[in-house]
């Protein structure tokens, strides 16, 4: 008997692949993944054979499928994570509101999260705009295969044709996964803002009580990762295989800085203000509290040194109190965490700067290009 998804789950499957996908087969996005990892296996696998490129002859300009390992990062690694991370993106809110609503720190209400759920989700614009970007981006890979050399994607007709039909079905998902994660991180500063945070400075996960968004964040950076990993490999590719790379190559590289920091920081920003203010509010509470005893024990000073001991006492339990208070966190995440986001965020450029250094080193030493590729 399949599953059936929670109401939160639903709340984001306006997109109607997503929807059914979850529904008609109860697919998972590590399931997807896998799925999409064997099919496009299958079918690369195929149009090599179809178009005799599985094994080129060193002859030839161009390598076949079994000679070129960029390929088979795609169809192991970048493509199913995207399609993967495409599914979950429109489910993780869900899951990550319902945590919220379930802790102690927010309460939210579900009529409240459905409403505002819809109403970045439902927007007619999105589809149309997914798909003018899968369309730019399959044409632009389709009319720069014939720069590369060594590489199956330029092998043939037959390859070419797939890789653009690939690259139109990844780019669309990607595009999609863009926008739900643009839309999650306006739900999350929508309901957020509107929600006193009760922080719960020594709660166990060091993050307030906020784990939940905390990992939402962290999942959201692993994926600009793996993005940016193929960034590094195309720009290397280009590089190594070209004289002039096309410019929206080069365009990668920063827009992959910028979307590590959107992912990461993006969802985290709807609760770090609400965490800021809520820490001010206790801090002038005290500061109050602080100023109205202070004032006490100075109309007292001509009592009995018991009175003043007393009073001088609360003074100091006050000012022990507030800088405990102002210890409190007010962003939802660890020092392990941070950790963690500045090593995924670095890791994809090591591809990039290993070619950088490789053609330094070449070029120091005087080595021809033929050792320099």
């Amino acid at each position: 008997m399949k599953q059936v998804p929670s109401e939160k789950q639903r709340l984001a499957d306006a997109d109607p692949i997503v929807t059914y996908l979850v529904r008609t087969f109860n697919l998972s996005a590590l399931g997807f993944a896998l799925l999409s990892c064997t099919v496009l296996v299958i079918l690369t696998l195929l149009v090599a054979y179809l178009s005799a490129t599985l094994w080129l002859p060193p002859s030839q300009s161009q390598k076949g499928l079994m000679q070129d390992g960029i390929p088979w990062i795609a169809i192991l690694f970048i493509n199913p994570v995207v399609l993967g991370y495409y599914l979950w993106s429109s489910q993780a809110i869900g899951r990550v509101l319902q945590k919220l609503e379930n802790s102690d720190v927010v309460n939210i209400e579900l009529s409240e999260i459905r409403q505002v759920v819809s109403r970045f989700y439902r927007q007619r614009w999105r589809q149309p705009l997914a798909l003018s970007s899968a369309v730019l981006f399959s044409a632009l890979v389709f009319f720069t295969r014939t720069q590369l050399k060594n590489s199956w994607t330029s092998s043939a007709p037959l390859p070419i044709a797939a890789t653009t039909i690939a690259t139109f079905i990844v780019v669309y998902a990607g595009s999609v996964l863009v926008l739900n994660l643009i839309a999650n991180i306006q739900i999350l500063h929508t309901i957020l803002k509107r929600k006193p945070l009760h922080i719960s400075p020594l709660h166990p996960d060091r993050c307030g009580g906020l784990q939940p968004l905390s990992d939402y964040a962290l999942k959201a950076a692993y994926l600009a990762a793996a993005l940016g990993v193929w960034v590094g490999v195309i720009e290397y590719q280009f590089i190594q295989q070209t004289t002039q790379p096309p410019w929206f190559v080069h365009l990668s590289i920063p827009l992959h800085l910028c979307l590590s920091v959107v992912c990461f920081y993006g969802p985290l920003l709807a609760a770090h203000r609400g965490m800021k203010k809520a820490k001010a509010d206790l801090l002038h509470q005290i500061a109050q509290q602080f100023q109205i005893d202070y004032a006490d024990i100075h109309s007292c000073l001509s009592e009995d040194a018991e009175t003043l001991k007393k009073g001088a006492e609360k003074i100091q339990q006050l000012r022990a109190f507030y800088a405990t208070t102002d210890e409190f966190p007010v962003w939802p995440f660890n020092t392990t965490v941070f950790r963690q986001y500045l090593l995924i965020a670095s890791t994809p450029l090591l591809t990039l700067l290993t070619g950088l250094l490789r053609g330094l080193i070449s070029s120091w030493l005087g080595l021809p290009d033929s050792l320099r590729q």
